[in-house]
């Protein structure tokens, strides 16, 4: 395998964004630095990394918004790639997400299920891990996994998902930030370090709305209030996703949401995750590698 020049291409399209993994083999490393030291702005990281000792170059894509039009920053990332790969380099397409199945189907590429690419990406590079929970824009997921290192494999033991509702995931937190003039990704930060939460119901748009009214006419301010929002979202990814599941740790808490600090804190306090139980991996978007 040494010396091939095959590159493996992981496209997760979700509801609200796109994330693009690329693997190589570490002798098309020139390559790849081409890439991602000329594209700051389109990848966010490029490392070595190890899959069952198996050595491979990774360049991760940073998060990019679709809206409303996967396709084009599909083409504007992969012709970035492209244009840096030797003629010779043969390419290996997978997608997974909500938004991949019908552009595999168009590009005669391989689609991985969603909750396989979750826990193949989690396995390889976190054998360790027991339990994952995953938080997207439309999306949450509770999987339980175990790795087998002898055999090189990731099984599923257990696993659910949220129905077609968006209450309690990465939409809904963008929807009810935004009544306060805020934007997503501003709320990790603020929440941070205060004292005082406003209490918001988690399980529907329209009672959170409410609660958020309520909660100002009672004199919150908006960081009490936003902080309010991140533990309701918890509290109704706990109560309806992982009801009656088995919380086995080390637990990876993945997915875009997983980038809001504050909805990190608060899955930490609602779970009651001692140290070390719960971590945000580095890599947080992931799809079946090779």
């Amino acid at each position: 395998m040494e010396g091939k020049i095959n590159v493996y291409v992981g496209i997760d399209i979700g509801a609200v964004s796109i994330k693009i993994a690329l693997l190589t083999n570490p002798c098309n490393r020139q390559a790849i630095d081409a890439i991602f030291t000329t594209n700051r702005d389109r990848f966010e990281r490029c490392d070595e990394i190890d899959l069952f000792g198996t050595r491979l170059i990774l360049l991760l894509s940073r998060y990019r918004r679709i809206k409303g039009d996967p396709v084009a920053h599909l083409i504007d990332l992969l012709q970035t790639i492209l244009s840096k790969l030797p003629v010779k380099a043969k390419i290996y397409l997978t997608f997974t997400g909500v938004g991949g199945q019908s552009l595999a189907g168009k590009l005669n590429a391989s689609y991985v299920n969603e909750f396989i690419a979750v826990a193949n990406g989690i396995g390889r590079i976190h054998p360790e891990v027991k339990t994952v929970l995953e938080l997207g824009g439309d999306s949450a997921k509770y999987i339980r996994i175990e790795t087998d290192h002898t055999l090189k494999q990731v099984g599923i033991l257990d696993y659910e998902k949220n129905g077609d509702c968006a209450a309690g995931t990465g939409s809904f937190i963008d929807q009810q930030a935004t009544r306060l003039l805020f934007t997503i990704e501003e709320i990790g930060d603020i929440v941070l370090g205060v004292e005082r939460t406003a209490a918001i119901a988690g399980r529907c748009s329209v009672f959170a709305k409410s609660d958020m009214i309520h909660a100002q006419q009672k004199g919150f301010k908006p960081d009490e209030i936003l902080k309010g929002l991140c533990q309701a979202v918890v509290r109704n990814f706990k109560g309806s996703i992982t009801k009656g599941k088995e919380i086995i740790p080390p637990v990876a808490f993945v997915g875009g949401v997983a980038s809001n600090k504050g909805i990190v804190q608060a899955v930490i306090d609602i779970f009651q995750f001692q140290a070390n139980e719960c971590f945000v991996p580095v890599y947080k978007f992931w799809f079946e590698a090779i």
